[in-house]
């Protein structure tokens, strides 16, 4: 009966969103369920909120949601004529997001509640579980501002919309309880089948750390509006036990099981569809120059071996390169140039210059591995490289003790070791060359605009989260107005003032995205004390709480 159990609930975790089953070697009738079965599906709840929650690990929502949203907002890529580059909304996709949120809450709040009962017996995946749902929330609520954040202690049939103050209250306390639960030793696995753990295969230490680093990520989200706090939870969070090494990473494999949607988003888009991912003029400026580094031989776009065609060699680059970029971004398909595309180009901007084709633009070099597409990258979720910078940025700012300058080299290394250029950080690291923001890669050179040490940390920590974690880029820039990028080109008239290019003025950029409209006419009553507690009008020019439109950008035009 036990191996039947065990068969039992595979099958509807395949059910949810893996693969098919076939239940037939089970010999229980399912309609005359017996007292020895546990039907319990609370780790299938979990296992699957992995994959469905956010960042979206699917074709659909992850397009719209991370490719033609976030990635726009962090200035990370680029991408053809989508209207949300230039800050306008699209209904739907806004729609997506907030069903992916409420959904996966609605799910672990389930998880919880059940098994709340049972603490000593499931403590680890009750730990587990209040970690995903910080987890999942946090970039919910830093994508809107305040949304409906349903508890699991009771069920509300329309939970109310709460402040991002109360929200991330609520994180500290839930992860300080995760780590407990954790710390209580429980001999009980996360869940009966490591494999069910697609993040870290029931190694509850590193669940464990991976709570530690996220209670430091969201301390420092508050640098700007709660120093207190964020000083507080900061040391609380370094002080239990955050990532060590790069075996603390967290990834998320996508299924690229031959389904539709199952591949690596990005190998999906840029190859499968032909939609180039290009390198924006803002990337291009801080990764060219800094570190003196020349420019490596034999850069290449590889995209027509595919077709088996002869690769497309660069024609014109940079002499001196970070080395990371030309294996982040081949040269353009067409021409092979390799320099960002102009940021903010609105649809007529494109259709009237055949120069602004996106194939004729360096594109996202990550995406064919052995001559074929790399259909099964890991996602990116949260990397030690991240949790260095943070440390130094807590320790240069006084919310944590440590040593910024350490900690700003390990994160440097870890990222080139990430991407294969070791052999080049100790000339990198020591070198005093500029990028086009003034920004130098040794940390203790700051002269010139753009060179202080706030802008080195967060400048290497945007290449650092390249590609996937684009959210924790964009809330770095509504933070700090860092790293440095070029106003848009073309925005949303309504609500911004297009001769503005000032880069030094944060309300240039966006702020949130904006609320499902739907919500209007399905839910107006919570709707208008969302829009209350956003303190400003329901539009992308609106900060949130922790957004004190602070500016610590220093480079010149």
């Amino acid at each position: 009966m036990k191996n039947s159990i065990k068969l039992f609930a595979a099958c509807l975790l395949f059910s949810l969103g893996m693969t098919g089953c076939d239940l037939t070697a089970i010999n229980v009738n399912p309609n005359e369920p017996t007292a020895e079965v546990d039907y319990n599906l609370d780790a299938v709840r979990l296992a699957t909120a992995f994959r469905t929650s956010l960042p979206a690990i699917d074709g659909d929502d992850e397009q719209r949601i991370k490719s033609l949203m976030i990635d726009f907002y962090a200035q990370m890529l680029d991408a053809g004529t989508w209207p949300t580059k230039n800050y306008l909304m699209n209904e739907d996709w806004n729609q997506r997001m907030y069903r992916r949120v409420q959904s996966a809450i609605s799910s672990l709040n389930i998880v919880i509640r059940n098994l709340g009962a049972k603490e000593d017996e499931f403590a680890n995946i009750l730990a587990v579980a209040k970690i995903w749902r910080v987890y999942v929330q946090s970039n919910g609520i830093d994508y809107f501002g305040p949304i409906p954040f349903a508890k699991y202690s009771e069920i509300e049939a329309n939970p109310p919309y709460r402040s991002v103050e109360d929200a991330y209250t609520e994180f500290f306390r839930e992860l300080e309880a995760a780590v407990a639960l954790i710390d209580r030793k429980s001999p009980n696995p996360v869940f009966a089948e490591s494999a069910y753990d697609i993040v870290y295969k029931n190694d509850i230490a590193k669940w464990r750390k991976f709570a530690n680093s996220l209670r430091l990520r969201l301390a420092l989200r508050l640098s700007e509006v709660a120093p207190e706090v964020c000083k507080e939870q900061a040391g609380k969070a370094i002080g239990s036990g955050v990532m060590e090494n790069v075996g603390d990473n967290a990834y998320i494999a996508p299924q690229a099981n031959g389904d539709w949607g199952a591949d690596y988003n990005y190998t999906m888009f840029q190859i499968t569809w032909s939609g180039p991912l290009n390198m924006t003029s803002s990337f291009e400026k801080l990764v060219t120059g800094i570190g003196g580094i020349d420019w490596p031989e034999g850069i290449v776009n590889n995209r027509p071996i595919l077709s088996g065609n002869a690769v497309v060699p660069v024609s014109s680059h940079p002499e001196k390169v970070d080395p990371r970029a030309p294996k982040m971004f081949e040269p353009a398909l067409v021409g092979g140039q390799w320099a960002g595309i102009p940021f903010g180009l609105s649809s007529a901007m494109i259709e009237d210059h055949p120069e602004y084709n996106a194939n004729r633009w360096p594109e996202l070099g990550i995406l064919i591995r052995n001559g074929a597409p790399y259909k099964n990258r890991p996602y990116d979720v949260f990397l030690y490289e991240e949790v260095c910078f943070l440390k130094a940025e807590a320790a240069l700012r006084g919310f944590a003790a440590g040593d910024a300058k350490a900690e700003y080299e390990k994160g440097v290394r870890t990222s080139f070791a990430t991407w294969g250029v070791a052999d080049k950080v100790d000339i990198y690291l020591a070198s005093t060359a500029k990028n086009a923001a003034g920004t130098s890669a040794a940390f203790d050179d700051n002269a010139g605009a753009g060179n202080t040490p706030l802008e080195k940390i967060i400048t290497q920590k945007y290449l650092g989260l390249f590609p996937d974690m684009a959210m924790e880029a964009w809330n770095d820039k509504r933070r700090l107005n860092l790293p440095r990028m070029d106003v848009g080109l073309s925005r949303d008239q309504l609500l911004y003032d297009n001769g503005n290019t000032n880069i030094l003025d944060p309300t240039n950029f966006i702020k949130r995205v904006q609320y499902p409209q739907n919500e209007i006419q399905i839910n107006k009553a919570e709707y208008d004390k969302g829009v209350q507690l956003l303190n400003g009008a329901d539009v992308v020019s609106t900060p949130i709480w922790w957004d004190k439109n602070k500016n610590y950008c220093t480079s010149s035009q």
